[in-house]
């Protein structure tokens, strides 16, 4: 990476830092603040949202998630091996023959990747969940109605609401950005929260939360579900032992994937 490439990376870094301490920010604050063009501030922005780290909005953004971990060339802390070993794990809630509800998210994701091959009928949001369809794939996939978010690639709104509340789901795969023993489920979109919220409450079996420990004992802007409302939680074991302890003792059945860390 030459020179520039470096200035951009850190540019974009301290950029997403500055999105983490103040939620949101308009672009000529942020060109002021970093004493570049407003352009140059729109191109990162854009780049950014394109990585799915942040909302645009018009003359700004937004962070999608907050305190997500960025590595030293900009890049999103993602977590891919939590998020496997988590959907290799929540496997076991799933039957042939259930119906699935699947939210938005990546960890989701991995995990329709794991039941993909299984007889089932999974209801989503999730539009990632189309890419892993393949030759192999058995289970048929219904993919809800409504607005689609280019950054989440989730589909969230009216219209997904008005078909969810005409189908019952055997179990529910929850994704979230924050999970906490104060706050339950919490999520920065307050539509799909709202999402969220329905599926678990379509759901005739078990709601599971997938989930890697860096969103364990945060709290982002709007509820999806009262901690009570979680059935299953399956995490890694880099989680707060004392938020564990907690949703234990609030009746979740909270499994915990064993990584190696170097």
């Amino acid at each position: 990476m030459g020179m520039s490439g470096r200035m951009t990376s850190a540019r974009r870094r301290r950029l997403l830092e500055q999105l983490e301490l103040k939620e949101f920010a308009r672009v000529a604050e942020l060109a002021a603040s970093f004493r570049v063009s407003e352009i140059t501030i729109r191109r990162d922005l854009d780049e950014l949202a394109e990585q799915g780290l942040i909302e645009r909005f018009h003359g700004g953004g937004r962070l999608i998630a907050r305190r997500q971990a960025i590595g030293p060339s900009g890049s999103a802390v993602t977590h891919e091996l939590e998020k496997r070993l988590i959907a290799a794990a929540a496997v076991r809630f799933v039957r042939p023959g259930d119906t699935v509800m699947i939210s938005g998210g990546t960890t989701t994701l991995a995990l329709f990747r794991e039941i993909a091959g299984m007889e089932i009928q999974v209801i989503t949001n999730n539009t990632l969940l189309i890419g892993a369809v393949d030759g192999k794939t058995a289970a048929s996939l219904f993919l809800l109605g409504g607005e689609y978010n280019k950054n989440t690639r989730a589909i969230n709104g009216d219209m997904t609401n008005l078909a969810l509340n005409q189908i019952h789901g055997s179990v529910c795969f929850l994704g979230t950005n924050a999970i906490s023993q104060h706050t339950g489920l919490t999520s920065t979109i307050h539509a799909a929260a709202a999402v969220n919220h329905l599926m678990a409450g379509q759901c005739n079996g078990n709601v599971v939360v997938v989930t890697d420990s860096s969103k364990i004992g945060k709290t982002a802007h709007f509820v999806s579900l009262k901690l009570p409302e979680v059935r299953v939680l399956v995490t890694d074991d880099g989680a707060d032992p004392a938020e564990i302890a907690a949703y234990r003792a609030n009746g979740i059945e909270t499994l915990l994937c064993p990584i190696e860390r170097q």
